[in-house]
């Protein structure tokens, strides 16, 4: 329950903030916040998934599954792109990023046909990584390469950690680990010099 809420407020405030912080620039720019706060809402939706106090049944379980496969196979990977695009100044049309979407989509459903989907999990958690700790090599600020920097092993760890440690931890200590990574990710998007742009 604690993990789920402290999920839920970082990625609400890193959604609002970034929608917020979107308004005013050029769509060149808009997009990469867009896109991230649309991930954030996702994770956020997850959380509250969770936090709901709905009936214990078959139906319940099944929207839970749904909205948490949406947050960890489409929201997470959205923003990690986000990230990486606006720290490399490559721009998507909004079309390009409903393409990526749709293909996060059919590699989710082809790894999980295949029956390979905890397989997929793990390499996704190192492609996410690996993308953050690219961007924050490229980005220019110090604080917002730190952040980013941080943020990489935090999701990793939070996505992968029964698969790199042998014995998992807590689903509240993977949570909180999920929730420090949002909010350094977003603010590292907030600070780039782009975004900061008002």
């Amino acid at each position: 329950m604690l993990g789920n809420s402290l999920l839920l407020l970082a990625s609400l405030a890193g959604a609002i903030l970034l929608l917020r912080r979107s308004e005013p620039l050029p769509e060149t720019s808009r997009s990469h916040l867009q896109v991230g706060s649309l991930s954030l809402a996702f994770v956020a939706m997850a959380a509250l998934g969770q936090l709901l106090p709905l009936p214990h049944n078959q139906d319940t379980a099944t929207l839970q599954r749904l909205l948490g496969n949406l947050a960890t196979y489409a929201g997470l990977p959205l923003l990690a792109t986000a990230m990486l695009a606006l720290a490399m100044g490559r721009h998507w049309s909004k079309a390009g990023w409903g393409r990526w979407l749709l293909a996060l989509f059919a590699l989710f459903e082809l790894f999980r046909r295949m029956g390979l989907g905890d397989d997929y999990t793990f390499w996704l958690s190192l492609a996410l990584a690996a993308s953050l700790l690219i961007a924050a090599w490229l980005l220019p600020d110090h604080l917002s390469r730190l952040m980013c920097a941080l943020a990489a092993p935090l999701l990793l760890l939070s996505l992968s950690a029964p698969k790199l440690m042998g014995s998992g931890l807590s689903d509240t200590a993977l949570q909180m680990a999920q929730a420090a990574a949002l909010l350094l990710i977003s603010g590292s998007l907030l600070r780039h010099p782009q975004a900061a742009r008002i």
